[in-house]
């Protein structure tokens, strides 16, 4: 009877090794890069925007992951602000870690960041604003890729939370900014 179970048994083992490679083979040629871009008018002059925006002491209080159940430490770099500003932040119970670095700033045209998650390569991200009558366009702009074979099957759900994420800190930042439209953000706290 035992002798007749061997083959089964490497069968089963076969098929179960067949499977994984055929699920590594197709998450190593699926698509890894996403681009997700959110926009949004806030009543406000560029200007406005940018002290909150180019401030990387503001950004847990409108672009952060879900404040209440991420709840991250956030370490902050001198300055915060501007070209070479720094944001550290780690996740609870010893969770992920990641980083926040501005690279490009502009009052007129936006904030460009680099965002890195524990050792992974970074993502590329801006804030551009479009100056308009009475109004300011800012669009989030993001994009990177994921890690090899996993990456690809959640391509689609990654997108979906980013822009998610990314539209519920643009309005955010429309509240903070219309709530103090002329004066520094440092004057409120």
């Amino acid at each position: 009877m035992r002798p007749r179970l061997l083959p089964v048994f490497q069968i089963v083992l076969g098929a179960v090794a067949l499977v994984a490679l055929l699920l590594t083979g197709i998450g190593a040629i699926l698509p890894r890069h996403w681009r997700v871009e959110r926009s949004l008018m806030i009543n406000a002059p560029s200007a406005s925007v940018h002290r909150w925006a180019a401030d990387l002491a503001y950004w847990p209080r409108w672009a952060q992951w879900d404040h209440r159940s991420l709840a991250p430490e956030n370490q902050l770099g001198d300055p915060s602000a501007g070209v070479g500003a720094t944001l550290r932040w780690r996740g609870p119970a010893g969770g992920a870690t990641g980083s926040v670095r501005i690279t490009a700033s502009d009052p007129e045209r936006g904030v460009w960041f680099e965002h890195r998650v524990d050792t992974g390569k970074p993502s590329f991200a801006a804030l551009l604003y479009t100056s308009k009558p009475g109004v300011t366009e800012v669009t989030w702009r993001d994009e990177g890729e994921l890690s090899p074979i996993v990456g690809g099957y959640l391509l689609d759900y990654f997108q979906m939370r980013l822009g998610q994420h990314m539209g519920e800190g643009l309005a955010r930042l429309k509240q903070l900014v219309e709530q103090t439209p002329q004066e520094s953000p440092k004057a409120r706290d």
